[in-house]
């Protein structure tokens, strides 16, 4: 884990900034309807399924996520050989390429890296790597998986260790416990393994391994956090059997398909419905097939609870097992009170929009409590530290606490410059509560949104946002 100083002084990288101009957004009392990208994880774990054993010649993702933290997936799959196409519309995959190779990034701690396997760079995206390793190591495919300086200094112990029970040889190459790591064997043991944590990566990543070696196993975990991989191996075929602290599998065979359609990402669809309900005016939101698996709908759900009107309608559920349908929101935030998680479960359904959830809290009467949140200190950055430095930029009173954050609102606030730290869910928070504030607020770096949402500031406009990038200072 980085420390603070490094957490809060990082050099700006690449990324421009995020200008809003707050304040009334035109057309209050107005139907709008809008669409957001692909979901980010399913997007993942749809590229992972091109890497399983037995894949088609071809695999297209239609509606994926086109941002960085899936793109940083494609290098990795063109250097095992894959030949990997993107438009605006879909992602293609096919076996049989010569692999492209990567360069090698040295590692100090390293004195010679190793030779005739493939090097697979995956960026900053932890989902990336976790569900790399995890597959190798079920695929049987020597690799060595880095990431870049932020990812080095990720947890990868959660999946590596379980997938060492499973009989798997896997080597760090640097730091204990983190990035990078060489598969060297793949798991051969059948067995029953826990995990530490509530990651759905970490589960997705055994999982995987094991859907791929054909491998018997039983995970227990405890806490059901995202089931992505679950509903998409069920839908292969794959046997599972589900409680709500263990996953088994029987070994079995399963059938990937040529197409996967990937619904709308929720985590994004938080975005545009924060800033509808921050306006506070009678108009109505629209955002058609969204994926509503409950694993990922407690950013709606808490906030309904509290309050809001926030429904779902056109139920459907897709092909690869993901309810969908449509998220409808309607007025504002006036009859909606504070906000409590106290579950690890509830927590997990809304782990990456925290910073927007406690953004929201800032406008809401009395005190809110967001807890469970210790794996946040483990994310891109602190994220229970930057969230609370970032809304403090704006006059908010939040306190970091061991593992939550507690906000008090009803304190008035101001447009600011407010710090990213290039931490896109960060930099989407501050920008989101700047709409609804007089003036001009700067959010530096903010444009490091393209990590999982390229089209963040055009979504944002359709709500009636004034939102654009600005050159770096």
């Amino acid at each position: 884990m980085l420390s603070d100083a490094q957490q809060f002084d990082r050099p700006a990288t690449e990324s421009p900034d995020l200008v809003v101009e707050g304040g009334a957004t035109a057309g209050s009392d107005i139907l709008r309807t809008l669409t957001v990208p692909g979901d980010k994880s399913i997007s993942h774990r749809g590229l992972m399924a091109a890497l399983l054993p037995g894949a088609p010649e071809v695999v297209t993702l239609r509606n994926a996520n086109l941002g960085q933290a899936v793109r940083a997936l494609i290098p990795a799959m063109r250097a095992l050989g894959l030949g990997v196409d993107v438009t605006p519309e879909e992602i293609t995959v096919r076996q049989a390429h010569s692999p492209v190779p990567q360069p090698v990034r040295p590692h100090a701690t390293v004195a010679s890296w190793p030779r005739g396997v493939p090097y697979l760079e995956t960026g900053g995206s932890s989902a990336a790597a976790r569900l790399l390793v995890g597959l190798l190591a079920g695929a049987g495919t020597p690799a060595v998986v880095d990431g870049d300086e932020v990812l080095r200094h990720r947890p990868m112990d959660w999946l590596v260790e379980p997938l060492v029970q499973l009989g798997a040889e896997i080597d760090y190459l640097g730091e204990p416990g983190r990035l990078p790591v060489l598969v060297r064997r793949p798991v051969d043991r059948p067995g029953s393994v826990e995990l530490k944590v509530g990651s759905a990566q970490a589960r997705s990543g055994v999982l995987m391994a094991a859907v791929a070696a054909h491998l018997p196993v039983e995970l227990h975990h405890r806490v059901r956090s995202r089931d992505h991989s679950e509903r998409m191996l069920a839908a292969f075929g794959a046997k599972l059997i589900e409680a709500p602290d263990r996953t088994v599998y029987d070994g079995g065979d399963y059938t990937v398909p040529g197409l996967l359609d990937i619904p709308a990402d929720p985590s994004l669809a938080a975005y545009p419905v924060a800033a509808h309900l921050l306006h506070d005016d009678n108009g109505e939101l629209h955002i058609p097939d969204v994926c509503l698996n409950p694993t990922r709908l407690g950013f709606f759900d808490v906030l309904r609870r509290a309050g809001a009107d926030i429904t779902y309608a056109d139920h459907y559920v897709t092909a690869g097992g993901e309810p969908s349908g449509t998220i409808v929101v309607r007025g504002g935030l006036a009859d909606v009170g504070a906000i409590r998680v106290d579950e690890p479960a509830v927590l997990h359904s809304l782990i990456d929009e925290v910073p927007l959830l406690a953004a929201v809290a800032t406008r809401l009467p009395g005190v809110s409590w967001i807890g469970c949140a210790e794996e946040l200190r483990f994310k891109e950055t602190d994220r229970l530290a930057t969230t609370q430095r970032m809304l403090a930029a704006f006059g908010a009173q939040v306190e970091a606490r061991d593992d939550g954050l507690l906000v008090t609102g009803g304190i008035p606030l101001a447009s600011c410059t407010a710090p990213s730290f290039e931490d896109h869910r960060i930099a989407m928070a501050a920008a989101t509560l700047a709409t609804c504030l007089p003036g001009r607020t700067t959010v530096s770096g903010g444009a490091c949104h393209r990590t999982s949402f390229p089209d963040f500031v055009d979504v944002q406009r359709a709500v009636g946002v004034r939102v654009f990038e600005g050159s770096k200072k």
